[in-house]
């Protein structure tokens, strides 16, 4: 069915979850036909839906719920959407005088559970990344930090000029660890997107997380060499701003670069982000290389919306990160 593989397509270009549900409601509400369709979660709560407001349909969506399977009532069809270890939710469609067919709605129902389920998935990755990165920076940065303080107490008397190093080390480890924390913040908050547009939130990424230790100021070899903002769609938006965010985040750790350039060009087809430093470089191919997990996650993020990333490095080389991204995904219509 076309409309299934359209929708398949949506999530493999990593569409928002909700963008998803809602192309489910819409082509379901367009095939059955219906006059609505709806996506209730597991709490019993609309998510998204398509058509004219519905009647309460609580009694026929806790049936469905509870006996995981089609339940039929009036002019009202409930599917569950199938899922593991319990039903995530069911997907509703209101007839216009009979009850759409359940068996036409199951596909539907699928592709919403599998929608969810890989939202949850998305979910737990950044979680899990989050508490990677809370532990291998903010975590050891405090910890550090505990042990100097230690050391210079016990030196303020009997030594203090050495107290005096200690302190100066305590000052540096703490500036760098808020530089951290920074960019922890700012992965939290990819809405920094929504209004500013892509070049403002590149900006605001070197402004957030690049300071210079103990000065409070942008390194002078950090530039943006950015076009007119690029006609892309959202998805394709994000893929790029959390390219960046990782290429640079990385520049900032590991390359002990003096200049850094992020570059951001495109067209009506494609969009091209550059991001190159003049750092120690590595082999990008070397397992252990420092950043290899987050090279292999911007590989992830451009092939989902249908494009390609290279990592061009070298030990003594620098680095360059060049994302080649379609200016819209590549999705079948129905």
């Amino acid at each position: 069915m076309r409309h299934i593989a359209a929708l398949h397509a949506l999530l493999r270009a990593g569409a928002p979850v909700d963008e998803v549900l809602h192309s489910v409601c819409d082509r379901a509400r367009r095939t059955l036909p219906a006059a609505a369709v709806l996506v209730v979660d597991a709490a019993g709560a609309v998510r998204v839906s398509s058509g004219p407001p519905s009647p309460d349909l609580g009694a026929i969506v806790a049936a469905g719920m509870r006996h995981g399977r089609a339940v039929l009532q009036g002019a009202v069809s409930c599917v569950p959407m199938p899922g593991h270890g319990g039903v995530p939710g069911v997907l509703v469609a209101v007839g216009r005088r009979r009850p759409p067919p359940p068996r036409r709605l199951e596909a539907f129902a699928a592709v919403a559970a599998l929608a969810i389920g890989t939202g949850e998935t998305q979910a737990t990755r950044e979680r899990e990344r989050l508490a990677r990165d809370l532990h291998d920076s903010v975590v050891q940065t405090l910890y550090g930090i505990s042990l100097g303080a230690g050391t210079a107490a016990e030196l303020v008397h009997g030594d203090p000029a050495n107290a005096r190093a200690s302190l100066d080390w305590i000052q540096e480890t703490a500036s760098a660890g808020l530089s951290d924390l920074r960019g922890i913040i700012v992965r939290l908050r990819p809405e920094t997107l929504v209004g500013a547009g892509l070049a403002a939130a590149l900006r605001r990424i070197v402004d957030a997380l690049h300071f210079a230790p103990g000065t409070g100021a942008v390194p002078p070899g950090w530039g943006l060499q950015l076009d007119a903002e690029p006609a892309v769609s959202p998805q394709v938006e994000e893929a790029l701003y959390r390219i960046a965010l990782e290429a640079l985040g990385n520049a900032a750790r590991h390359a002990g670069a003096s200049q850094v350039t992020v570059r951001l060009a495109g067209d009506d087809t494609r969009v091209v982000l550059e991001v190159v430093d003049d750092g120690v470089g590595f082999h990008p191919f070397t397992a252990g290389s420092p950043g290899r997990l987050g090279l292999r996650s911007m590989r992830e993020r451009a092939e989902l919306v249908g494009g390609t990333l290279d990592v061009m490095s070298a030990p003594g080389a620098g680095t360059v990160v060049r994302a080649i991204l379609p200016s819209s995904p590549a999705v079948l219509t129905g």
